[in-house]
């Protein structure tokens, strides 16, 4: 299922994205490139580190993209989250532990 997003939504995806790029010192875009990936192909796999001593980039990341998970429940969207378990139960080089979550669209708050 394929949904529509308004554009005071896509500006301030956009906006987040440029304070993540500014942390990251160059263009991710990760934000808006999950919301294109949810809007076009029905479902996004989002993905982190987590426990690694100090906040991963990818955390950040992820911290924003509930955020954008909010905007989306408040314009009627309703996704269905699926916990991935990572066989990499033990932390990385740096001290983290991988996780990632399958979002998928359920209802895109439109009756059709």
């Amino acid at each position: 299922m394929k949904m529509v997003l308004n554009d005071k939504t896509r500006l301030k995806v956009a906006l987040m994205d440029d304070k993540i790029n500014q942390l990251c010192g160059y263009k991710t875009n990760a934000l808006m490139s999950n919301l294109n990936s949810l809007t076009q192909f029905g479902s996004v796999e989002v993905g982190w580190r987590e426990s690694c001593g100090t906040t991963d980039l990818t955390h950040k990341v992820y911290r924003e993209w509930k955020k954008i998970l909010t905007m989306l429940k408040k314009e009627g969207i309703v996704l269905k989250e699926e916990r991935i378990k990572h066989d990499n139960a033990y932390a990385t080089i740096s001290g983290g532990f991988w996780n990632s979550i399958i979002y998928s669209i359920v209802s895109n708050g439109k009756v059709v």
